[in-house]
């Protein structure tokens, strides 16, 4: 049965980033997987790239191509040369916006999984990121999964659970795809918002779902949380009891600050917290 990592991009910068994604990935990858390598040439000012195109300046042709060439192609072997299964693509594109073209990109490949690495970042001012994953996993649908390098050999055992109205059963089926690979605790969590009787709104779902995750021979815990801040709580839990990973409704769940500070923002570069946005 396909799942949820059969067909998987993974946007590179060949630093880090791209040692701890394709890690990940390759911890992931099912048989006969597909990986495409996707890096994106970024020109600072809008309407460049249309100008690049426009007077016929070919990717070839751009400065330090030969490098990028090169680097994907020995991505490429390694990859596929560590296993038989895994099918290795690589693309590089000239573009205005590189979240734009991953989420372009994404969409024309059908991926099913987009596997971000990120070292650093602008959590004093978010609107310098170039990628914000919510953003990318909510224009596109898919499941994004950001990871920085701490977690690169770190197993994935237990697994955050925020319950919503929004995409539960989204979530139902990334944990179905995870439990078949790693053996997972799930831990529920129900979010006390101001002035609402969330414990009472969502025991349905919370019932449903620790009944589902016994029936897959997933062990659960569930906590009731509360907070001002929805993201922040859910980081605090997470912290709290160690888990490995978040899974998150893209927009409610991620944000952490204004005016679009993710979560993977405030994760040192030693965290080995993963944050799924589904």
């Amino acid at each position: 049965m396909a799942g949820l990592f059969q067909n998987i991009l993974i946007p590179v910068d060949l630093t880090i980033n791209t040692d701890v994604a394709v890690k990940k990935a390759m911890e992931l990858a099912e048989n006969n997987s597909m990986v495409h390598l996707l890096y994106v040439q970024n020109f600072a000012f809008p309407g460049i790239a249309g100008i690049a195109k426009k007077h016929c300046v070919r990717t070839n042709e751009l400065p330090g191509n030969t490098f990028i060439e090169k680097s994907l192609n020995l991505w490429k072997n390694k990859i596929e040369e560590s296993t038989n299964n895994i099918t290795v693509h690589t693309w590089n594109i000239l573009a205005d916006s590189i979240q734009r073209t991953i989420e372009i990109k994404a969409k024309q490949l059908a991926v099913d999984l987009i596997i971000i690495g990120k070292k650093s970042h602008h959590s004093w001012l978010p609107f310098l990121n170039t990628v914000v994953p919510s953003q990318v996993a909510r224009k596109t649908g898919i499941t994004v999964i950001t990871v920085k390098p701490g977690s690169i050999n770190n197993k994935m055992k237990t697994v955050v659970l925020p319950i919503s109205s929004e995409s539960v059963k989204h979530k139902m089926e990334v944990i179905a795809d995870i439990s078949r690979k790693y053996r997972i605790k799930v831990y529920l969590v129900i979010i006390m918002d101001r002035g609402t009787e969330s414990e009472n709104l969502y025991s349905s779902t919370l019932l449903q779902l620790y009944q589902w995750l016994n029936t897959i021979g997933c062990p659960v815990e569930y906590a009731v949380l509360s907070g001002h801040n929805k993201a922040k709580a859910i980081l605090n839990y997470a912290e709290r009891i160690n888990a490995d990973i978040l899974l998150l409704e893209p927009e409610t769940e991620t944000r952490i600050g204004w005016p679009n500070k993710h979560i993977s923002d405030v994760l040192p570069f030693e965290s080995k917290l993963q944050v799924w946005a589904v």
